[in-house]
């Protein structure tokens, strides 16, 4: 079941970090599953976890650059 992020993370951390922090946690991938993104808020299924290990994070796709063409120095590069 999906509860919203601020509410799990009342649950899970006190004190309680700030909204921006939590915005942040989620686009490095340091909660595990990947929170959802609904209307206005993000929802997370009850039993995530927090990674600490910013290795083990599984890293979220990049909707923005993934249909762009290479760029000239990348072109190079290859």
């Amino acid at each position: 079941m999906l509860i919203r992020l601020t509410e799990w993370v009342a649950r899970t951390i006190s004190p309680v970090p700030h909204k921006n922090t939590l915005v942040n946690w989620v686009k490095e991938g340091r909660i595990y599953p990947v929170p959802v993104f609904i209307g206005r808020s993000y929802y997370v299924e009850e039993n995530a976890r927090i990674l600490t290990d910013r290795t083990a994070a599984p890293k979220r796709p990049d909707f923005k650059r993934s249909n762009r063409k290479l760029r000239l120095a990348d072109r190079i590069a290859a």
